[in-house]
Formats: C-alpha cells, sequence, structure tokens
C-alpha cells in the first residue's frame, strides 16, 4: 500500500496471507459459533480477493511471463472462489443458493483455467514452488466434495473417492519430490 512493488513481481501468492487468510478465519471462527467474527472475516477475504485479484491477473494478462519459479503460483488463482465457497457453507450452511452458486461457478471456471495451465506447468522442472498447487487443489477438491454431498449426484460416492485419490496422490508426488530434492542437496538455492 505504501508503493514500491515492481508489478512484475505481482503474483497469485498475495492471496495467501490476504484471501485466504480472510476466508480461511471466516470458516474456522463460523465453525466455533464466531458468527460475526466469520462475517467479518469473509468480508475481509473477499474484498481482498476483489482488489488484488485484478490487480494480479492484469499482471499476469499484460506483462511478460512470470519467472518459472514463480509458475506454480498461478495455481493460487483455483484457491479464492473455493474457499469463500466453503466458507460461505460455514457460514449459511450447505444449501445451493445463488450466492454458493455463483462462487461454485467460478470455482469450475478456475478448475478449467488450471485444466488449460497443464501444458505450462509440464515444462517446469520441479522446485519447492511446487507446494503453491497443494493448498489451491486441496480447498478446490474439498469444496467439490461439499458440492457432491449437497447434491448427491448420481455416482456421487466413486467421485468423492476419484477426488480424493487424485489429490491425495498428487500430494504425495510433490511431497516425494521433495524430498529428492533435499537428499540430493538442491531444495534451498545456494547463497552466490
Amino acid at each position: 500500500m505504501t508503493g514500491g512493488i515492481d508489478q512484475d513481481s505481482v503474483h497469485a501468492g498475495y492471496f495467501l496471507p490476504t484471501v485466504a487468510g480472510g476466508l480461511v478465519g471466516a470458516y474456522c471462527a463460523a465453525q466455533v459459533d464466531l458468527h460475526a467474527l466469520a462475517e467479518a472475516s469473509f468480508g475481509i477475504g473477499v474484498i481482498c480477493w476483489f482488489l488484488l485479484g485484478s490487480t494480479i491477473l492484469n499482471r499476469l494478462f499484460v506483462r511478460p511471463a512470470l519467472p518459472a519459479a514463480l509458475v506454480p503460483t498461478m495455481a493460487i488463482e483455483a484457491a479464492p472462489p473455493a474457499v469463500a465457497g466453503l466458507a460461505f457453507f460455514a457460514l449459511t450452511g450447505p444449501t445451493a443458493g445463488f450466492v454458493a452458486c455463483a462462487l461454485g461457478g467460478y470455482a469450475i471456471l478456475m478448475a478449467l483455467v488450471q485444466i488449460r495451465l497443464i501444458p505450462v506447468y509440464s515444462r517446469l522442472s520441479f522446485s519447492p514452488g511446487f507446494w503453491a498447487f497443494t493448498f489451491s487443489y486441496s480447498a478446490v477438491a474439498t469444496d467439490a466434495l461439499v458440492w457432491i454431498g449437497i447434491k448427491k449426484p448420481p455416482l456421487g460416492t466413486g467421485a468423492a473417492i476419484a477426488v480424493i485419490t487424485l489429490l491425495t496422490g498428487f500430494i504425495a508426488w510433490i511431497a516425494a519430490r521433495t524430498v529428492i530434492l533435499a537428499v540430493r542437496g538442491r531444495l534451498f538455492p545456494r547463497p552466490d
């Protein structure tokens, strides 16, 4: 807010302390019946999402491509609608009203964007930055599981098992690759 940030250094990681902090805080506060705090936290998260989202998307759309080390942070773009949906359900109950459907629709759009980015991600060398996928995709998977529970579609149990299995396998792969980097002494950059 005081300036001095180069626009080319802006990335979706800025969502984590602001948007995710507010929305996860809303979810947690709602779980322990601190409803006013949950609503305030939800407001903080959503307002930060709208304010930062435009800045981050502008940077991704019209500025040079992110450096390879920051490309995995594009996965974080999928988190805000999913985490907002989970926080909204915690505040209002698991019902498919207008706001829940709007957040769910945007979560689906962001999941489709992530599918489109698979070729971009597949060209990257593995790095600790891949942990950016874990929170985002866990939030999307959890939101999907809540929707499966609300709508109870045919084959919903099979879909839930597939979501959980794929997410668990993906996070296990990231953990294993991280251990391999650590064993090889390449987990942290060497000081110059």
